[in-house]
């Protein structure tokens, strides 16, 4: 809703002057007034223009300033209709002063778009401040565009299957990072070389160092690997070149 006032109650339009009423014919003539009633206003005629800036004139005791925001604005300077300054990237306001919805980090080189993901952010607003996105259940990040810590595969989440041997895997294809236990394998289902067992999770097993013919990591292991026979349950090494044995 915009208020007009009468034309013949503005400065310079009242009064039965000769001048008062030339301006009043201008105004007429030009159609200035059906301009000022359009959304968005249509670009005023030279005419009007000089009749607009003559009553701001007027009603404010000379010209206005800019006041253009030194970093929201591309220069000092704005337009004379309006004072609209002319702004940078993503960034609104007469003076240039504040980020656009749905962009953040007012600043010299204007505001950055928020980028919130569709699949996991509430809606494509984010902090004017931080940037960061209103996240749905399940999603984190600034962008919303990840899974909390412990799952993999955005946006279809679903917890990492480490065994219990490792609390996160990557991201994206799901295998497991820092296997503990002397584990290994993508979902640390497995012993590393140099050990044997069954360390896959409920099996009741871990890991122990192969006795080949003494453990990894001593100047007596002389062996790659080892695995229990399934019969005997006796432990086989894969002997070291030069070794030889079980």
């Amino acid at each position: 809703l915009v208020l007009l006032p009468r034309v013949s109650e503005l400065p310079g339009f009242h009064g039965a002057e000769a001048a008062a009423a030339a301006r009043r014919e201008e105004l007429e003539r030009y159609r200035c007034l059906e301009a000022f009633r359009m959304a968005p206003p249509s670009p005023l005629a030279q005419a009007c223009a000089r009749l607009v800036c003559s009553v701001s004139a007027l009603l404010h005791g000379g010209a206005l300033p800019c006041q253009c925001d030194p970093q929201g604005s591309r220069s000092s300077e704005c337009h004379v209709q309006g004072g609209q300054c002319e702004c940078k990237p993503h960034v609104l306001g007469r003076r240039c002063d504040r980020c656009a919805p749905g962009s953040y980090g007012f600043g010299p080189l204007g505001c950055s778009p928020c980028t919130c993901s569709p699949e996991g952010s509430v809606s494509q607003l984010c902090d004017v401040v931080s940037g960061q996105c209103r996240c749905q259940h399940g999603a984190v990040g600034r962008q919303c565009d990840q899974c909390q810590p412990g799952h993999w595969g955005f946006p279809a989440c679903r917890p990492c299957q480490c065994n219990g041997h490792a609390e996160e895997c990557d991201a994206r294809t799901g295998s497991c990072l820092r296997c503990r236990d002397h584990t290994a394998g993508r979902h640390c289902e497995r012993c590393q070389d140099g050990y044997y067992g069954d360390p896959v999770l409920g099996s009741g097993q871990q890991c122990r160092p192969c006795p080949c013919p003494g453990y990894p990591g001593t100047r007596h292991y002389h062996g790659t690997a080892c695995h229990a026979d399934e019969e005997t349950h006796h432990i086989v090494c894969l002997c070291a070149p030069g070794y030889a044995g079980e």
